[in-house]
This record gives C-alpha cells, sequence and structure tokens, in this order.
C-alpha cells in the first residue's frame, strides 16, 4: 500500500503518542495513538466523491443592461464521501450582487443532490459569456485525494440598452403636423395620389396604375401600355451621428456619456419610428475601428436592428470624426434630407491654445457640411447637436451656466455654422423630457 504525505504525517503523530505513552505510562497518550492511527488507515479506503454533475438553468438569456439574473445549478454527486467545490468563471464585466459564484456541498456516504444558486447584474452593454462550471472534489480527514472536472456548456448573454418610453412624445400632435422634428421629410415611404408622370409599363408594376387612356392611343411603338406614376408618400426622415470615441466612456458604468448616448438615440428612433418615418445611424469611432452603420429603413423590425447596433458598440480611441462620417454617409443624407441628430460631448470638441488638434474647426466643417445637405433642399435648420454633459460637469451647486464654458464656446460656434445645441444633462433629466421639451417649443 502507498501512503500520500499527509497520511504519512498522520501515521508519524500516532507512533510519537504511542511512544511517549508507552515511557510515560499516560493512558490518554495511548488512547489518542490508537485513534489517530486508526484515521490514518481509515482515510486510505477514503475515495473523493465522484460522478460529480452540474446541471444549470439561467431565467433569460437576454436582458436589459442592469438588470439581475438568476443562475440556478443542481449539483448531483454519486460516490464517495467529502466536500465538492464548484465554480463558475464570470467575465470581468459581472458584478454578484446575491449569492456566490463558488459554492461547497458536503457529501455523505449514499447519492447525493444540492441546488446552489447566485444573483448576478451586467452593468454595460455588449454579449456576455458566463463559462462552464468547473468543479473539485476532496476526500475527507485532510487526504490529499481529490477529483476534478468541468459539467454544463456556457451560457451565452445578450446585454441591450435600456431605452425608456417616451409615449408621451409620440401622444404630441403639434410637432406631427407642423413642429421642427416634422419639418423634414425624406423620399423613402409608399407612393400618395398625387400624379407625377406616364411612364412605360414595368413587370411589377399594378394593373391599377395602366392608364388604359393613354395606352390606347398607341403612341408607343413597343406596344407597351403607360401607367400613372405617383409621387412617393412623404415621411419625416432622421439620421443619427453617435460618437462612440473612448472619452465618451468616463464615469459610472450605468451612467456615462456613452451610456447616455446609447439612451438618447433609442429616444429618438422611438420617436421617428413610431410615427412612421425612416431612420438611418451611424456610429462612429467604435472599438473595432470600423464605423456601424444603420441604413435607412422604418418599422419595428428596424428598432430591433437599431438596439442590437446599440449592444454592440464599444469605446474605442477617435481615429474618425464628424466630418470624416459624414462624408462616408453622404450618399443616404442627400437622398433623404432627414433630420440629422449628432450626439457628442461638445467640451472634447474644444482646442486649447498651445495645442496642435483641429478637432473643433473639423467638427465646425462637418457641422457646416450637413447644414448645406439641408440648405439644397430648402429646409431650415435641419441639424441638431446633442451636447451630452459629463456628470461632473453638472454635480455643482453653481448651477450648468458656471460650468463647461469649453462646451458652450463650441455651442456658440456649432449655432453659428448653421446647427442647433440640445444641451442635456443625464443627471438632472432623461433625455425623453429634453426631447419633448424641444418638440413643444417648436411645434
Amino acid at each position: 500500500m502507498r501512503f500520500r504525505p499527509s497520511q504519512l504525517s498522520w501515521i508519524a503523530a500516532a507512533l510519537l503518542l504511542l511512544v511517549a505513552g508507552l515511557a510515560l505510562g499516560n493512558v490518554l497518550l495511548l488512547t489518542g495513538a490508537v485513534f489517530v492511527l486508526a484515521t490514518a488507515l481509515l482515510s486510505t479506503v477514503l475515495a473523493p466523491p465522484n460522478g460529480v454533475v452540474v446541471t444549470r438553468s439561467l431565467d433569460t438569456a437576454t436582458c436589459w443592461i442592469g438588470d439581475t439574473l438568476t443562475v440556478d445549478r443542481r449539483i448531483t454527486v454519486g460516490g464517495g464521501i467529502g466536500a465538492v467545490f464548484v465554480h463558475d468563471e464570470l467575465p470581468p464585466e459581472a458584478q454578484v450582487v446575491d449569492g456566490s459564484n463558488l459554492g461547497v456541498v458536503w457529501k455523505w456516504p449514499g447519492s447525493h443532490a444540492a441546488d446552489i444558486s447566485y444573483q448576478v447584474r451586467f452593468p454595460k452593454r455588449g454579449t456576455f459569456t458566463i463559462e462552464e462550471t468547473r468543479w473539485e472534489s476532496r476526500a475527507p480527514l485532510g487526504v490529499e485525494r481529490s477529483a476534478s472536472g468541468s459539467s454544463g456548456g456556457p451560457f451565452e448573454v445578450s446585454v441591450v440598452p435600456r431605452i425608456r418610453s417616451i409615449a408621451r412624445l409620440n401622444a404630441l400632435r403639434a410637432p406631427a403636423r407642423s413642429g421642427r422634428f416634422a419639418e423634414n421629410v425624406g423620399r423613402v415611404g409608399t407612393t400618395s395620389d398625387e400624379f407625377r408622370e406616364l411612364r412605360p409599363y414595368q413587370p411589377g408594376d399594378p394593373f391599377n396604375r395602366i392608364n388604359w387612356k393613354a395606352s390606347a392611343r398607341g403612341t408607343r411603338t413597343d406596344g407597351l401600355p403607360l401607367v400613372n406614376e405617383m409621387y412617393p408618400q412623404a415621411r419625416t426622415g432622421a439620421w443619427i451621428f453617435l460618437d462612440t470615441a473612448d472619452y465618451m466612456d468616463v464615469g459610472l458604468p450605468l451612467s456615462n456619456p456613452l451610456e447616455n448616448t446609447v439612451e438618447a438615440a433609442g429616444a429618438l428612433a422611438q420617436y421617428y419610428l413610431v410615427r412612421g418615418s425612416s431612420l438611418g445611424a451611424y456610429a462612429y469611432n467604435n472599438s473595432d475601428g470600423r464605423g456601424g452603420l444603420l441604413t435607412p429603413e422604418s418599422g419595428r423590425s428596424q428598432f430591433r436592428r437599431l438596439v442590437q447596433m446599440l449592444a454592440g458598440l464599444k469605446p474605442g480611441p477617435p481615429r474618425e470624426d464628424l466630418l470624416q462620417a459624414t462624408e462616408r454617409c453622404k450618399s443616404f443624407l442627400l437622398r433623404l434630407h432627414p433630420d440629422v441628430f449628432v450626439i457628442t460631448r461638445l467640451d472634447v470638441h474644444y482646442d486649447r491654445p498651445g495645442e496642435t488638434s483641429d478637432s473643433g474647426e473639423r467638427f465646425r466643417s462637418a457641422i457646416t457640411r450637413l447644414a448645406s445637405f439641408g440648405a439644397a433642399s430648402n429646409r431650415r435648420n435641419p441639424v441638431s447637436v446633442v451636447h451630452v454633459a459629463p456628470r461632473e460637469s453638472t454635480e455643482t451647486s453653481l448651477g450648468p451656466e458656471w460650468t463647461g464654458w469649453e462646451a458652450q464656446v463650441i455651442a456658440r460656434e456649432v449655432r453659428d455654422a448653421g446647427a442647433r445645441v440640445i444641451t442635456w444633462e443625464p443627471a438632472r433629466e432623461e433625455f425623453a423630457a429634453v426631447l419633448l421639451r424641444h418638440a413643444e417649443i417648436h411645434s
């Protein structure tokens, strides 16, 4: 029989007690020696728990940012005696709010089952993986006999941004008729009843559009009938530029300019899409170095696509500025003539004296460029810049007029370039309230 180091130490202790007991004639030492020796011999036949199976369940695989998820684990052990340790490897972003992802179960002779659950929260957007459960079993009495393994497959958790409802804003009728948010119409939508011109029939044209009287005159040599071409149904269009540079990811995980940018984009999307408008978006300075483009569409499916895009946004270095983003999306903007919203921090575009950066100048050039697209279609001031004020500039008793002076300087220059500025302080109010106030003012 081969003894382990821990078992040899037990036997050595038993022999020491035995010699001391015989030499001193002490019954207690002799009894202790017998007990320790019996324990050492017993440990040679004790096997650690085996046949460990861990089954897990998650209440949902998709949740809002900041929601709490419950992970239930059922541990089934076949044979052996001892302790079973289970551990779930969590991503760094996960926060355990109740229970523990490390659990311990004591196993007596016979089969045994135990339930261990914990709750976890993800304060950031994205797709996260909860790895498979790893377990390790140990025999009792300090014996260095153990077994280990893993059980259950990994879980993929999709954390999507929390977008608040703006039902009150969409209930306003005045802005829908003549408000600032509705003064620009895109060229996307169904056809109206307004006649535009006659053209030859093409496969797929509805038969009720055929102009039988004009076709009967036989003016065409190819014999094709003529159909009535109608003007497209005018719809409000919107385009959102989202700045996702790393300077937006400052502050608390659940309340920083980047997460506030996501909230503002969701509120704007609801406002336009609920009214049947078309919506497009472009996120620049994303972590992958490529801009996130959402081609303009309308309807609920477009909102789901936007949420999916917002869920995957991660901050990156400011490699691409608004001027470059404008040129990349120029074809969409010229075709749709939408309301344009730029969501960013104005203070980061302030060029301090002595610095070589031209961020402010390029930002103003981009606003002028965007405003020129609207001027070409005879529409007044189609560009709105949403300044997301960081928390440190709002948490002061002096008020916002005494803080963020860099943003105020850039705001004046942006207005001179042909845009209007919407200042949002997330620490004081939700973006839906800001949007509601502007919709009422400009209705």
